[in-house]
């Protein structure tokens, strides 16, 4: 059931839920920051990212700058439903805002700045840990565990990327790199958790009540092994045959819930094959990155998969379902926008991932076309969506 506000307007509505504050945030900042990625790869802006590569950066702004914004929305307008509870009011998500704010003036400016990006997200991690954790410890609700045990694996990560930029440890780049992994792992993590709560509402509401999809425990408690199993076999064990075996076995069990969960209703409602779409790019993700154990340049392809893919396609249709949903608005109403909005996304994926693998020789062009299309998806947004923010909710659609 969703958590409507009391009806609210301007800045009071803006600073009623974390769903409105950060994705806002989120959006204007994944505009900003592919923005910029473009002017780096046109020479005519340089990042300057301490003792750690740019490539490292540009994974630290997705995970932490874009990435935790999103996870933030979500997640401290979610608890509040999950534990009957209430969440972080208009004072913390101002100081949590601050915090995020500083965080990416510090890594943007780079160089003497650094310390500021570090600090300012590590507070913002830390707000955002806290004011998850409290209501949830509160209404002694174990079960959300895997979810706290994954917020800290992004504070952990974020600690070693910052501490590697800011000269603290030998061998930094192994340790950024890890940081990295550490990163993506926790967030393909709660994606595939929150696909698996929210997705079969999201088709049954959608139905009318009419379609309901499996949820196999087996696949649930088989996905969740492997998952793990991965993670640490990809630190640990990479160049061994346990990398393809439980990788592989983890994209044959996301086939299988794809199968599982394909409807002919969802392709009719874009806030519906968004997500499932973010599930196959994960799945995709998993696979390519078992093929790539014997074909290395795959490696990568797999990794965006899994971050432009999955991650996009899934944080982007959240949301949108999410921020109209729990604004009063009737999510089952066509909107030629939310096409607008997904097409381009989707665009940008299968342009990130097929180029290399179909067209090496035209991957300039390509990427090119990528991060536009993924400019264009979030202008979009801002424009369609964000303005929501500032209303009051529509209660009674």
């Amino acid at each position: 059931m969703l958590n409507i506000e009391e009806p609210k307007s301007g800045m009071a509505a803006f600073w009623s839920k974390a769903f409105r504050v950060f994705f806002t945030a989120a959006a204007a900042y994944a505009l900003v920051n592919m923005l910029l990625w473009l002017m780096t790869f046109a020479q005519v802006w340089r990042i300057n990212s301490g003792g750690i590569s740019t490539f490292q950066w540009h994974a630290h702004e997705l995970i932490w700058g874009y990435g935790a914004a999103v996870l933030a929305g979500f997640l401290l307008t979610a608890v509040g439903n999950w534990t009957g509870r209430a969440t972080a009011g208009a004072g913390f998500l101002q100081a949590m805002l601050a915090s995020w704010m500083l965080g990416r003036i510090g890594w943007l400016a780079g160089d003497a700045l650094l310390w500021l990006g570090a600090v300012g997200d590590a507070v913002f991690m830390l707000l955002f840990f806290g004011l998850f954790v409290q209501p949830v410890m509160a209404a002694r609700q174990w079960r959300q565990g895997g979810i706290i045990a994954k917020l800290i694996m992004l504070i952990v990560g974020h600690l070693m990327l910052s501490a590697s930029a800011l000269g603290l440890l030998t061998k930094g780049q192994m340790w950024a790199e890890t940081g990295v992994y550490i990163g993506l792992f926790a967030i393909i993590g709660l994606l595939l958790t929150f696909l698996r709560r929210v997705y079969p509402f999201f088709v049954r509401a959608a139905s009318g009540g009419s379609v309901h999809l499996p949820t196999p425990l087996w696949i649930d408690r088989a996905s969740m092994v492997l998952f793990v199993a991965l993670f640490i076999v990809y630190l640990g064990w990479f160049d061994t045959l346990a990398m393809p075996l439980v990788a592989g076995a983890l994209g044959l069990v996301l086939l299988v819930r794809l199968w599982a969960w394909q409807d002919a209703s969802i392709w009719r409602a874009p806030l519906l094959w968004s997500l499932y779409l973010g599930l196959a790019m994960i799945t995709l993700g998993a696979l390519l990155l078992a093929l790539s154990y014997w074909w290395p340049q795959w490696r990568f392809v797999a990794l965006h998969a899994w971050s432009m893919g999955g991650f996009g396609l899934v944080t982007m249709g959240m949301m949108l379902r999410v921020g109209l949903g729990h604004t009063g608005r009737n999510v089952r109403q066509p909107r030629v926008w939310l096409w607008l909005a997904l097409g381009p996304m989707l665009m940008a994926v299968l342009l990130r991932l097929l180029t290399p693998m179909l067209a090496p020789s035209l991957v300039p062009t390509g990427y090119l076309l990528s991060q536009f299309s993924w400019m264009l998806a979030f202008v979009v947004m801002l424009v369609c969506l964000v303005p929501v923010f500032f209303k009051p909710n529509q209660q009674g659609l």
